[in-house]
């Protein structure tokens, strides 16, 4: 039997940055001794097309990679039935604007190229030097991966081949197992230290009975074995890109001078185990917080840039350390050899902390806004509010990072006034960035409004209808297979009336930035205590408002949101005898919303206006 182990990455997984699971997992095999490979043949497969704009928009897609590999898992008979049609995927899994039949005509002609491909890795990539071939499945790699696993175990039998991943959790990897027979083994959970244990076990003669978080057949019995346990993090090696790096030079370089180094700093989300928001199903079960040390973080950084020549960083983490920002993003800003670092974290932070994340190198960064509607904030479990979600997205456009982030709607119980509310909204804050998108809630499996349904009145819960147009199996194997899900529930029938405005004010909003320099509201000082307002905005009142006294020490001090009595306090003190009262500073902030330069919330208030260079005032 051959001691060696394929690690293999399908389509459609982006190649512009490798599979930070599979870079972690082959070192961790070597360590037992035994020689492992990364095979991107994602990266292959945009060679090979010669479409690599195509396979890159595919790969932010939800299922509809997964069709373009349907014709050579299931056949001929598949590809000409109705679920075999390319006009069998929804219109709603598609992005908004795209040009449908054109795209329709590109899936096409990948799907065309699916077979070949599969048929010439199988041909071209010595398979004999491999006893186990293992894949990983996240998103729309499902198919890809089964289509190439069939043609290895058809011509090599005594071969291992064994999936992980997302798309292989829980009932998940056991419907794989039941529906594919050429799959050996399914990992449930993290498999750092299952998967190179059950491959020593398997080499040495034994299966992987006994090991948490493995599946397998036993004289055609599932097995199934709980869930993979969590290493400490610290005690992880650096992964190993050297693959992913030989691969794209090879088959996709021009792609190389984008590339980034994905990192892991830690797993699980803090915030989810105090309040899980109700659409995620990210870190299934496993909610604990568990990161590296800010020591190890910053030496893999550097160890690892420096090894690549790679200046571009993307932490996978579903949640920052905050820790980070007193240790990680400081060191990394004084060190400054990141030259982009991409990551996520909650909105709710100060101006300093947006300030440190440019200083380390971030250009782009994932704030989970999610929505402008304290409301529907609370109503998602996100554990924060509209003008802290406004506050970032305004520090943010002062420190020139780019917010990525979407607005999401169509929760079971919501408020349609919440909606009305965020249309009236969007024109006082246009010079912010505006979101990537409106879309409607996915429901997750693993998510809170999967598992507690009932209690959020879902009903017909039935895998998504994509499913239908890729795999050619019963309703209740759908199920089991899916990660995402329809359904139904009181009210669903009114969200595309209620929310139409809102959609309007959105793309109005993005047309905004598209065209030329965006809109600005923003503020100079002046002397003698005054400050200056500049406002482009359609909606302004007026291209230009002075602002002094006490009206203008206000406005300065809401530049984060402040509640009412607080800031009267500090107005208060600072102007002490000249200090007009608390009616008079109320009628100064209410003027303020009134004239559009303010938000108020309640009793706390925040100014719009950023503090810009003066050269770019208008």
């Amino acid at each position: 039997m051959t001691r060696r182990v394929a690690l293999v990455s399908m389509p459609f997984a982006s190649v512009r940055y490798p599979s930070p699971a599979l870079s972690v997992l082959k070192p961790l095999v070597q360590k037992k001794g035994i020689p492992c490979d990364i095979r991107y043949l994602n990266i292959v497969f945009q060679g090979y097309t010669g479409c690599p704009d195509i396979c890159e928009g595919i790969a932010d897609l939800m299922i509809i990679g997964e069709w373009v590999f349907g014709e050579e898992l299931f056949g001929e008979k598949w590809a000409q039935s109705d679920g075999g049609r390319v006009d069998a995927l929804d219109a709603p899994l598609l992005p908004e604007g795209l040009k449908l039949e054109a795209f329709r005509n590109s899936l096409t002609g990948l799907r065309s190229m699916a077979g070949p491909f599969i048929r010439e890795c199988t041909d071209k990539v010595n398979w004999d030097d491999y006893g186990v071939v293992g894949f990983t499945s996240v998103f729309s790699q499902h198919v890809a991966s089964l289509a190439l696993a069939r043609r290895i175990k058809q011509r090599w039998p005594e071969k291992i081949i064994a999936f992980g991943g997302a798309n292989c959790e829980e009932g998940m990897g056991k419907a794989l197992l039941r529906l594919f027979p050429f799959v050996d083994w399914v990992f449930n959970g993290e498999a750092d230290l299952s998967f190179p244990e059950a491959v020593v076990q398997w080499f040495a003669g034994r299966p992987p009975e006994g090991i948490p978080g493995v599946a397998y057949r036993r004289d055609g019995e599932i097995i199934e074995q709980s869930c993979g346990q969590s290493p400490e993090m610290d005690s992880l090696p650096y992964p190993d890109f050297d693959d992913y790096f030989t691969t794209l030079g090879r088959w996709a370089p021009a792609y190389r001078p984008f590339a980034a180094l994905s990192l892991e700093f830690s797993r699980g989300c803090w915030w989810g185990k105090k309040s899980q928001c109700v659409f995620c199903g990210l870190n299934r079960r496993t909610l604990d917080f568990r990161p590296k040390s800010a020591q190890r973080a910053e030496a893999e950084t550097r160890a690892l840039t420096e090894r690549y020549e790679v200046d571009k960083v993307i932490l996978t983490d579903s949640i920052l350390d905050m820790r980070f920002f007193k240790t990680l993003l400081p060191a990394l800003a004084n060190w400054g050899g990141v030259e982009e670092l991409f990551l996520g974290s909650k909105a709710n932070l100060n101006r300093e902390q947006v300030r440190m994340l440019k200083s380390a190198g971030v250009k782009l960064f994932q704030p989970g806004i999610e929505s402008l509607d304290t409301e529907i904030l609370a109503h998602m479990r996100k554990g924060i509010t509209l003008l802290q979600n406004v506050q970032f997205l305004k520090w943010a456009r002062e420190y020139d990072v780019y917010p990525t982030w979407n607005l999401l709607y169509g929760f079971p119980g919501e408020n349609a006034e919440a909606y009305r509310r965020m249309a009236l909204l969007i024109p006082l804050i246009v010079h912010l960035c505006p979101p990537m998108g409106v879309s409607q809630v996915l429901l997750v499996r693993f998510s809170p409004l999967f598992e507690q349904s009932q209690e959020w009145g879902l009903r017909d819960i039935r895998a998504h209808a994509g499913y239908q147009a890729v795999y050619p199996f019963a309703q209740e194997d759908l199920d089991e297979l899916a990660c995402f899900f329809d359904y139904d529930f009181d009210g669903k029938d009114d969200i595309a009336t209620y929310m139409a405005p809102l959609k309007q004010g959105v793309q109005a909003w993005k047309q905004c930035w598209e065209q030329g320099e965006p809109p600005l509201l923003s503020f100079q000082w002046q002397p003698g205590g005054k400050i200056v307002v500049y406002d482009t905005r359609p909606c302004r009142l007026s291209h230009q408002v002075e602002l002094e006294g006490e009206m203008a020490m206000a406005y300065l001090a809401c530049d984060a949101s402040r509640q009412f009595e607080a800031l009267a306090n500090e107005i208060r003190e600072q102007r002490s005898k000249e200090y007009s009262g608390d009616t008079s500073l109320r009628r100064c902030l209410d003027e303020l919303v009134a004239r559009r330069l303010m938000l108020r919330e309640g009793d706390r208030y925040l100014s719009l206006a950023i503090n810009w260079p003066s050269e770019r005032n208008g």
